[in-house]
């Protein structure tokens, strides 16, 4: 069984906010290969050559794949370099909490149900709820320092497919007085 390097039809990359670890997510589709996933390039160099490689196997069918790592990065730099068909490429890390500013229609319909004594939380590119239920009790002990007694009101899941894909759990907290 031999590693070879693939070419991803599709390739991006993410971060949240100021955090200091990039998530590159690469799409394609392939015959005869398992074990598909990004690894650096041996090259010592700054930043990094990513690529895709899988271990060859007798599989047969045309088989579509999605692979993702997620890596320290510096916040310096706004994208990362990636193996293609076409050599290396720089691909633009994404902002994910730009662009939900960006697409303020999501938050701002979710924040508008929102009363004086609840609170979004939020769980980006996780299907966790109690990483969003953390967030919003988070919020509400900013809120409500003294003592809390929240209850879950809402909750849902959102996904933004353009320019990448995206998702997010949240719920809405409510602090019972």
């Amino acid at each position: 069984m031999n590693s070879q390097i693939l070419y991803p039809e599709s390739v991006y990359a993410y971060r949240i906010g100021k955090d200091n670890k990039v998530t590159m997510v690469a799409k394609g589709h392939e015959d005869g290969y398992s074990n598909i996933e990004i690894i650096p390039s041996m090259a010592t160099i700054y930043p990094p050559i990513y690529m895709i490689v899988g271990t060859t196997s007798t599989s047969v069918g045309y088989f579509p794949y999605v692979v993702q790592k997620t890596v320290p990065y510096s916040t310096d730099l706004d994208y990362v370099q990636f193996q293609t068909s076409n050599g290396t490429e720089r691909i633009l890390v994404y902002d994910v909490m730009e662009i939900l500013d960006k697409t303020p229609n999501i938050k701002l319909l979710i924040e508008a149900a929102v009363n004086d004594n609840q609170t979004v939380g939020y769980a980006y590119n996780s299907f966790n709820i109690n990483k969003a239920i953390d967030d919003a009790i988070a919020k509400l002990r900013k809120k409500f320092p003294n003592e809390i007694s929240a209850e879950l009101t809402s909750s849902g899941f959102i996904t933004v497919d353009s320019p990448l894909s995206i998702a997010f759990y949240y719920v809405i907290m409510e602090q019972k007085l």
